[in-house]
């Protein structure tokens, strides 16, 4: 038992004793490695320092394991990071920033409500530029769910009052969102129930709808023309399930078009509402 606590000790002596002399080196080599194309070991340097170190190289060893990890798609373990930052900064603005980075990241997962329950966790009294960052991101926000008279509260002040173009063409983009977001996927399956290929065409996608039309269209002159060459019951039995399949799955198919060809549409009018915002002000 004695060689044991002794050989710990020994142990804890020497691993502090390595750490102190290779600590700051190690920190050094993981900088550089997060600018190259290697940011796995840059990751890892960061943790080794963030242990060693102790509260010394802290927030630095946070703020970049964070980003490392959101580089990386693994948004929950950045967003974990940004939390130990904000708890441990020593200064707001470092502190700001990790909540504005932990938002990001939740938007970057879709997860609109959660940011802006981050977002108005914030103090009220904001000096800025935090102030302005705080009403873009929910504004952004307030976007991804589709509450825009909520995102044009938000966004609209950041456009100077006098700017006047600018602000007519902000509250055009907003018009525009709101028509598209109004698209429903149960229109588009009853379009496509009556006429196949209407529901795709309602969507906005053109060569699908075609399609649509035209595969339905073969499939129906194939029922007739084996109805007219055997029996309608042959023909029942053998065309009639590759009708339904195709008919249906175009029905299907026009719900899903329709939400992703408006995910895609709305995130090209939000580019171009922050292209308006980011003007600067005259």
């Amino acid at each position: 038992m004695t060689q044991k606590l002794l050989f710990f000790l020994c142990w804890i002596s020497t691993v502090h004793f390595i750490s102190a002399q290779t600590v700051a080196e190690s920190l050094l080599f993981a900088r550089e490695q997060a600018t190259t194309e290697d940011r796995s070991l840059a990751l890892k340097t960061y943790q080794r320092v963030l242990f060693f170190s102790g509260d010394r190289y802290r927030d630095e060893c946070r703020s970049q394991l964070a980003a490392l990890y959101a580089d990386q798609g693994e948004f929950e373990k950045a967003a974990f990071y940004c939390d130990l930052l904000y708890e441990s900064a020593d200064t707001d603005s470092l502190r700001y920033e990790a909540l504005f980075s932990k938002t990001g990241m939740l938007m970057l997962q879709n997860q609109y409500k959660k940011a802006i329950l981050e977002l108005l966790s914030l103090p009220k009294n904001l000096p800025e530029p935090w102030v302005s960052r705080k009403q873009l991101y929910l504004g952004a926000a307030h976007f991804g769910i589709h509450e825009f008279d909520l995102a044009r509260i938000d966004l609209l002040p950041l456009i100077a009052a006098e700017n006047v173009e600018g602000r007519a063409s902000f509250e055009r983009l907003m018009r525009q969102a709101e028509q598209v977001s109004r698209k429903s996927p149960k229109i588009a399956r009853t379009l496509s129930f009556i006429l196949p290929g209407a529901g795709q065409f309602y969507a906005g996608d053109i060569k699908n709808g075609v399609n649509s039309i035209l595969l339905n269209a073969l499939m129906f002159v194939w029922f007739i023309n084996t109805g007219v060459a055997y029996t309608f019951v042959e023909a029942a039995m053998t065309v009639a399930p590759w009708i339904f399949r195709y008919y249906g799955g175009g029905i299907r198919h026009a719900g899903e078009i329709v939400d992703i060809k408006k995910e895609e549409r709305l995130r090209m009018v939000f580019q171009k509402l922050l292209e308006e915002v980011g003007k600067p002000k005259m």
